[in-house]
């Protein structure tokens, strides 16, 4: 089901209650709801641009990157740039999104990805899988915590289209629903639902994840997908964002057990997360300081925590490397912002 904002919602920052319920429900039933005229045309067309330029540099090289090695020949793991002038307000700071985002996850809900993928011509297929395992991954465990079964997510991911993303662009494969698999809390580590075709055969036939230039696709990452050919002659970007409920305490979005010193530590400052080793540090993604004006002025209507801190020149934000590590991008001295390591 589609949603289609008014010029009154885009005006006010709110979406009208039914229909903001009926996304919700959307979500929750089938996994995702596609949602559109939500960012202006100019803005997708620079960030198309953009991350189309980016792609050629990625190809400079003739040799497949690391992200295509683990999913896929011909799809990038490649976001938008972190600095001025490529860092909208319209879409980092978007109002009815975070409105979407707030009524599905909830108060203080937070941003802790901002990355995306390319598409690229004569891609394959992606091996069939979700990504992100039930928080809870047992009823007891779920009932305990006063949750459902199953239960709710706790991240929701906003895939933006900046061109029509279509069948005939090699739109993302989806089967909704299967956010709702219970099956998946029995998977071993890397075990995806393609070695259980019982499971695939019940939740057929798949749909595809078609949305209009300035929409967004509200996805649950638990329901699942795979990337497929693009057949068209010219890459496909899709910028994402994803948030994460304030239960998830963790820099990458997880459940966490906290003792209760750690738990009013993060409540007094909400950019502490848990890190990787264990300890308590600042969680917030890095963008360059030049793309703070463009932030500044946004309002935040809902709640939602942006979960950003900014890097001062000399620094610069390389966004082609580290987007699932801390801060989501890798920070450098040199001004040399290069999908390479190695220069």
């Amino acid at each position: 089901m589609q949603f289609e904002i008014t010029e009154a919602e885009r005006l006010s920052g709110h979406i009208e209650s039914d229909k903001l319920n009926e996304i919700y429900q959307s979500i929750d039933e089938q996994g995702f709801a596609v949602v559109s005229g939500l960012i202006p045309t100019a803005v997708c067309q620079e960030l198309h641009d953009s991350m189309l330029e980016d792609v050629e540099l990625i190809r400079a090289k003739d040799k497949l990157t690391q992200h295509e090695k683990v999913t896929g020949q011909g799809h990038l793991q490649l976001g938008p740039r972190r600095h001025a002038p490529y860092v909208y307000s319209e879409v980092i700071a978007n109002s009815l999104i975070e409105h979407i985002v707030a009524r599905v996850l909830g108060p203080n809900a937070w941003l802790g990805f901002y990355n995306g993928n390319v598409n690229c011509p004569n891609s394959e297929t992606q091996p069939l899988h979700f990504d992100r395992p039930f928080a809870w991954p047992t009823e007891e465990k779920a009932k305990a915590a006063g949750q459902s079964w199953p239960p709710a997510g706790i991240t929701l991911s906003c895939s933006i289209a900046l061109s029509d993303i279509t069948t005939e662009t090699g739109a993302t494969e989806i089967y909704p629903g299967t956010h709702k698999e219970v099956a998946v809390t029995k998977f071993k580590k890397g075990e995806q639902p393609i070695h259980h075709p019982e499971l695939v055969e019940k939740w057929s036939p798949s749909a595809r994840m078609e949305i209009p230039a300035g929409g967004v696709c509200f996805r649950d990452p638990r329901m699942w997908h795979r990337g497929i050919p693009n057949p068209s002659t010219e890459p496909r970007p899709m910028p994402a964002l994803t948030y994460h409920s304030a239960l998830a305490r963790h820099q990458r979005g997880t459940l966490v057990e906290l003792s209760e010193d750690q738990k009013q530590l993060c409540t007094s400052d909400p950019s502490l997360k848990q890190l990787d080793d264990g300890s308590l540090g600042d969680g917030r993604l890095y963008f360059h300081e030049s793309a703070q004006a463009a932030l500044s002025t946004a309002q935040n209507l809902h709640g939602i925590n942006r979960n950003i801190r900014f890097v001062s020149a000399p620094n610069v934000v390389n966004h082609f490397l580290d987007a699932h590590l801390l801060g989501g991008a890798r920070i450098s001295d040199d001004n040399h912002i290069t999908p390479y390591p190695e220069r």
